[in-house]
């Protein structure tokens, strides 16, 4: 979804060079381990064409979609849960939620444990897909989380993100940084539990190992944005 409405590579190499030849030391340091507070606003600012319910408060920058999956992973799943894939799912994700003790539903219903339903790329969107999510959450009393992971920015897509209230979006900078990848979690502002939800996604990073994405990369897409 960035890749389209932010993202050029041209002005990230150039963002890299003069960042590296201006030889400050203080984008090889430390961020904030949410990520730099200027990008999380300039992602939101980018972001607002696509008119979806986002806040920077809410934004997690990662070290690509990748972490961004275990760390949600980690934060959101217990034994005993169970993730609903619409579609055929993608390997890594599937580790990573039987690793957590949950069980990996394909082309299953919606029950009473599902905590979360992920839509991926270009996986088109159920008919009625948000108010099958809204009755699911009322019957479970507890929240069900639409995972939007890396989706094509159609239509579709956008009016979906915009209709169902407990999203979290899940996206990178994809292949043009690839084995450099900065990208974000970012938790809809209408979800159920969001601040909850973020605070447990701070300290499952922390969890994971992550420190902060790289800062020189983080610097450099900024300025490119």
């Amino acid at each position: 979804m960035i890749e389209d409405s932010l993202f050029s590579m041209n002005r990230f190499n150039a963002a890299l060079g003069e960042l590296l030849d201006a030889e400050d030391s203080a984008v090889h340091g430390y961020t904030p381990a949410s990520g730099l507070p200027a990008l999380r606003r300039a992602l939101i600012e980018g972001l607002e064409p696509l008119a979806l319910p986002l806040d920077e408060k809410l934004l997690y920058v990662t070290c690509g979609a990748s972490a961004g999956r275990a760390i949600l992973v980690r934060a959101l799943l217990n034994a005993g849960d169970e993730v609903l894939f619409l579609y055929p799912p993608e390997k890594a994700l599937c580790l990573a939620v039987r690793a957590a003790g949950a069980a990996v539903v394909e082309n299953g219903i919606l029950t009473g444990r599902t905590r979360m339903v992920v839509l991926s790329g270009r996986d088109p969107v159920p008919a009625g897909l948000a108010g099958i999510l809204r009755e699911a959450e009322k019957r479970s009393g507890q929240p069900v989380y639409l995972l939007a992971d890396r989706l094509s920015p159609t239509e579709e897509n956008l009016a979906l993100l915009r209709e169902y209230d407990s999203v979290v979006l899940n996206e990178d900078f994809g292949d043009s940084l690839s084995g450099e990848s900065i990208g974000f979690l970012a938790v809809g502002q209408r979800a159920r539990d969001a601040e909850l939800l973020f605070a447990a996604i701070t300290g499952a990073a922390r969890a994971c190992g992550y420190v902060n994405p790289p800062s020189l990369l983080q610097h450099a897409i900024l300025s490119s944005l």
